[in-house]
């Protein structure tokens, strides 16, 4: 006992985080998988709503002339390509809390720790997606400011 030695694989980080979960906290991690869960579908309904709008919601007229006609044509690929985009990037990040809500409840009601590592570790990776496209989007503001600050 005095003498264990840890496996080549393993760190002194990776006992470090080797965390029981009492009753009290699984019951919390199941909660928060449960709102997850609900954000994501909320998410995916509101995105198959805006896809829906996209392709056939009423889209404003500018004009009965050609060059009107060409506008509003262009207008409306423009929302739907626009819409497209945004929905794919939206189900693309939401995809990783909504498997984070599924393995992380799999993983406390079964107390299968890979199922609840699993599930924290697409957790991580929403939350790294939401902050690459935050210091993106972000970025592209300041740009865009100084750009019509110079202007």
């Amino acid at each position: 006992m005095e003498n264990q030695q840890i496996p080549d694989g393993s760190s002194s980080l990776d006992n470090f985080f080797n965390i029981a979960f009492d009753e009290s906290t699984r019951a919390q991690v199941r909660k928060a998988a449960q709102w997850a869960r609900i954000c994501t579908l909320c998410a995916f309904i509101g995105y198959g709503i805006a896809l829906i709008v996209a392709f056939f919601g009423k889209q404003v007229t500018i004009g009965d002339s050609e060059a009107g006609i060409q506008i509003n044509n262009t207008l409306r690929t423009t929302t739907i390509i626009s819409s497209l985009i945004t929905i794919g990037i939206g189900v693309w990040i939401n995809y990783w809390l909504y498997r984070f809500a599924t393995s992380a409840a799999k993983g406390m009601e079964a107390m299968d720790s890979f199922k609840t590592n699993e599930g924290f570790d697409s957790l991580r990776r929403y939350f790294k997606l939401l902050g690459i496209l935050l210091i993106i989007g972000l970025s592209l503001a300041v740009l865009f400011i100084l750009f019509n600050l110079f202007r």
